[in-house]
C-alpha cells in the first residue's frame, strides 16, 4: 500500500465512521459554519474549561472531505489548551495550502488531509470545520474579555 492510498483510508475511515459527533452536555464556545459553494455545513462546539477544550463536538452534513476533516480534527482538538488549537488551525490551514506537513506539530490522522492541497476546490471542504472552530474559538474569547471588562468596570 503506497502513501496516497494510506491516506485514502484514512479519509475514508473517518467520513464512514466520524468521530467528535457525540452530544455535549454543555458548551461554551459554539459556531456554524457554511460552504455555499458545494452546500457542505458544520456546527463546532467546545467545553473549555481552565484554558483547554474539555469535550468538542463537530456535527454537520458534508462531503466525504469534509466530515473527514471534521472528525479528524475532533480528535485532535479534545484536550489541547486554547494556545495550542489555534497553533493547530494555523498549521492545518498551512497543509491544506502546501500539502507539506510542517514538522514541529504531531497531526495525526490530519495528515492525511495533505493531499488535498492539489484539489483547490476541495481545499474549502477540508478547511471548513477549521475556520468553524477558529470563529468559536473568537468569540468565546471575545465574550471572556467583555466579562471582564464588565467585572473591572464595576469593581469599586
Amino acid at each position: 500500500m503506497n502513501f496516497n492510498e494510506l491516506y485514502r483510508d484514512v479519509i475514508l475511515d473517518h467520513h464512514k465512521h466520524p468521530r467528535g459527533n457525540a452530544p455535549l452536555a454543555s458548551s461554551n464556545a459554539d459556531s456554524s459554519g457554511l460552504n455555499p459553494t458545494c452546500g457542505d455545513d458544520v456546527t463546532v462546539r467546545f467545553l473549555i474549561e481552565d484554558e483547554s477544550v474539555r469535550d468538542v463536538q463537530v456535527t454537520g452534513h458534508g462531503c466525504a472531505i469534509s466530515t473527514a476533516a471534521s472528525s479528524m480534527f475532533a480528535e485532535k482538538a479534545k484536550g489541547l489548551r486554547i494556545d495550542e488549537l489555534k497553533i493547530l488551525t494555523e498549521r492545518v490551514r498551512t497543509l491544506l495550502k502546501t500539502g507539506e506537513v510542517p514538522p514541529d506539530l504531531e497531526f495525526g490522522d490530519l495528515e492525511a488531509l495533505a493531499g488535498v492541497s492539489r484539489f483547490p476546490i476541495r481545499v474549502k471542504c477540508a478547511m471548513l470545520p477549521i475556520a468553524t472552530a477558529e470563529q468559536a474559538i473568537e468569540g468565546f474569547e471575545q465574550r471572556r474579555a467583555k466579562a471582564v471588562t464588565v467585572t473591572t468596570e464595576e469593581s469599586p
